[in-house]
């Protein structure tokens, strides 16, 4: 069970809520719930919002949803706010419930600054699409420098013979020189692409995709721009 896990866990003890009552107040599934205190899943902005309401945290700067117990940290600077897009479907958010979901998101981040970082979630362009939130362990998240991670959000299925999706989200850590038998990010014609890396004699490599075939592309290492390394794969739901 992650540390983030736990706080939820036990909180939600504290209000005596079960696991099931506090899916129904926050609107997610029981099963979800499970996943955030065992630690398999991480809660998005939203939801750690949502949980942190459903536990009656009216002061969301003084919640009890926090690090209290850790020695203070300084926090690392915030990423520039993020409004994800709305639904079709729903009206456009007003500038006041604009700044009231930043503040308690920033709440939620400070309370927990040292234990978690949201990371930025980009596509094939370099495009920041949306963040997730990931523990820092040891100083590091994966073993890289939590201000240097990223996530990639797949856009193709040039990686489905490799079960890796459209949609699937992978956990980049950075590392600008080739590593044999790795999924590693490259950039190639302005696009970032996944490939496999086959390291060959001399300065050569193999740069392999894989949709309904193999196909592979013999490039110098020179030629490719290496971005990091595939640390986590996170399925699409």
């Amino acid at each position: 069970m992650g540390r983030m896990g736990d706080t939820i866990r036990q909180n939600r003890i504290k209000y005596k809520m079960t696991e099931k009552q506090l899916a129904k107040k926050t609107g997610l599934a029981e099963s979800v719930i499970k996943d955030f205190e065992s630690g398999k899943r991480i809660p998005s902005d939203d939801q750690a919002r949502r949980i942190l309401k459903a536990m009656g945290a009216a002061d969301t700067v003084s919640t009890e949803i926090d690090s209290a117990n850790e020695p203070e940290v300084k926090l690392r600077p915030r990423p520039r706010p993020y409004i994800i897009p709305v639904e079709p479907d729903e009206p456009e958010p007003t500038p006041q419930e604009i700044k009231a979901q930043t503040e308690s998101n920033d709440a939620w981040l400070d309370a927990l600054g040292g234990v978690v970082k949201r990371i930025p979630v980009v596509d094939e362009n370099g495009l920041v699409m949306d963040h997730m939130l990931f523990p820092v362990t040891g100083g590091k998240i994966e073993g890289g420098q939590p201000d240097k991670v990223i996530l990639f959000r797949v856009a193709d299925e040039e990686m489905g013979g490799f079960r890796i999706h459209a949609g699937d989200v992978l956990l980049i850590v950075p590392d600008k020189t080739p590593v044999d038998d790795a999924f590693m990010l490259i950039s190639a014609n302005g696009k970032r692409r996944l490939r496999r890396v086959k390291k060959l004699d001399g300065s050569k490599l193999l740069l392999q995709s894989y949709d309904r075939e193999i196909k592979v592309e013999t490039r110098l290492w020179a030629e490719v721009q290496f971005l990091g390394r595939c640390v986590k794969l996170i399925r699409a739901l």
